[in-house]
């Protein structure tokens, strides 16, 4: 189980090694933060964070240092393209300029 980590607890001396932007679909996107080796899924008024765009989520860690941002987007490709779903979607990793 993924711990969990309040937008309320983001502060100015909180440091974040990694924050994982991930596209959910098209004006949808989550996160979840890497912090002192450990995984933690961002929270917002009991669920996990949602914003229509990549920009809204790192807005929302302006008060803390964020050593690295990364954007994960899943493609359905292969079943655009009648291919079916042979599995999980292609996942997409890049690392997005601060």
């Amino acid at each position: 189980m993924v711990p969990k980590l309040l937008i309320a607890d983001l502060h100015a001396d909180l440091t974040i090694d990694r924050v994982t932007i991930l596209s959910l679909m098209p004006s949808l996107y989550t996160a979840r933060v890497h912090i002192a080796g450990q995984d933690h899924l961002l929270i917002e008024n009991g669920t996990s964070i949602r914003r229509p765009s990549a920009e809204s989520i790192k807005r929302v860690f302006s008060t803390c240092q964020v050593l690295e941002y990364r954007l994960v987007h899943a493609s359905a490709y292969d079943e655009m393209i009648g291919q079916g779903t042979k599995g999980p979607y292609k996942r997409f990793q890049t690392r997005v300029l601060q």
